[in-house]
């Protein structure tokens, strides 16, 4: 019956030795996951991937601000009111900051003329377009004076001939839009008056107002007016312009690098720098041999008798509480005298009569320990 249940004990035991070491194989690699390594490699990842994530929104804005700052205006166009019935037509029209320097502009005319008898008998006429600077204020008396000229051009145009079959012809082919009012007997010109022309640096290189006069033998009617700075990009920036996207997609990318090489740097300092304070060794404490510290054993003497005067007490307590070394007091002489004679002898010390009571045991005891303690004396 014994070696029945040993064997029930053994079988038990070993399917539960062999259920642990199943358990333990299997979650063996979820250990490896959640140790401390683990952890703090997930730690290390979740910061890169924040880190590069964070890089790419801040690569993408700080190229949108460049590409805004760094292309100008690709076109700026404004439109001149003419003023006639003094002189030869002219007007005026303010630049304010649409441009920039250390850039080429194509600068043009746009003339929107009707095709009446007197604009067909005026021929060749002449545009005559003026850059001016900032008004600069005198020292003298503190008023604005006239603007320089920055950049001036005069250039020639007139209206398209066409005989009078043509003109018949396309006439009364256009009619219906004519009618409806789609469509009005009128030409657009379009004339280059400046090519490549590029502003030094400073604002006072730059135009700040243009004048364009019309000047014709004839008395001519004109329906609109306009100047246009067309940009003329070179280098970087007609790469970006006319490769935005893959601008887009090299810049960013170079920014990002530099973005998340350096934060990699200050990472790596960061840990080295808080390593080395970690690995710091520890101050070894020296302390003075000579000075070595005195055990205070507890007083097994006997215990004090109840009828003392309130008097010792308070002075015994007082010379208690005095600083200082504590005192070994050694046994009386004659007592020591007396337990010689006892050992000598083999005489054991007696209680005597009312053995039990506390003073008798506690001289009893007193005099055990000086019998031992006159024995190590001996031997030693």
């Amino acid at each position: 019956m014994m070696e029945t249940e040993n064997a029930l004990d053994e079988d038990v035991n070993s399917g539960a030795s062999l259920a642990a070491r199943v358990m333990n194989t299997l979650l063996k690699p979820f250990r490896l996951l959640v140790s401390k390594n683990a952890l703090r490699a997930y730690l290390g990842t979740f910061l890169f991937l924040t880190t590069a994530i964070f890089m790419v929104f801040v690569s993408v804005i700080a190229y949108g601000i460049f590409y805004y700052k760094f292309i100008p205006q690709v076109g700026v166009e404004r439109i001149v009111h003419l003023q006639f019935g003094d002189g030869h037509p002219w007007g005026v029209a303010t630049l304010d900051s649409s441009l920039v320097s250390l850039q080429t502009y194509n600068v043009y005319v746009e003339l929107e003329l009707p095709r009446t008898p007197s604009n067909l008998a005026a021929g060749n006429f002449m545009l005559d377009l003026t850059l001016l600077s900032q008004p600069s204020t005198s020292a003298r008396t503190g008023e604005n004076t006239s603007a320089h000229s920055i950049s001036r051009s005069r250039r020639s145009a007139m209206l398209s001939y066409a005989s009078p079959l043509v003109d018949i012809s396309s006439k009364i082919s256009l009619m219906p839009l004519y009618i409806l009012g789609w469509q009005r007997e009128a030409e657009r010109l379009v004339v280059q008056m400046m090519e490549q022309v590029e502003f030094s640096r400073g604002a006072q290189n730059l135009p700040n107002s243009l004048r364009l006069e019309l000047h014709s033998r004839k008395e001519m009617q004109v329906y609109q007016a306009k100047v246009a700075f067309r940009t003329k990009f070179t280098g970087l920036r007609w790469i970006m312009y006319n490769w935005r996207i893959t601008s887009f997609f090299i810049f960013s990318f170079t920014f990002w690098s530099v973005s998340m090489i350096s934060a990699s740097l200050a990472f790596l300092f960061l840990a080295v720098s808080f390593s080395g304070r970690q690995e710091e060794p520890a101050e070894i404490k020296v302390e003075d041999r000579n000075s070595t510290p005195i055990k205070k054993e507890p007083f097994d003497g006997p215990t004090p008798h109840p009828e003392r005067s309130s008097t010792e007490s308070d002075s015994d307590s007082s010379d208690d509480q005095r600083p200082g070394p504590p005192i070994k007091k050694e046994p009386d002489d004659a007592a020591d005298d007396e337990l010689r004679h006892l050992l000598d002898h083999d005489i054991e010390p007696s209680a005597g009569a009312g053995a039990g009571t506390g003073t008798e045991s506690a001289g009893a005891l007193g005099i055990q320990r000086r019998r031992s303690h006159l024995f190590k004396e001996e031997h030693s």
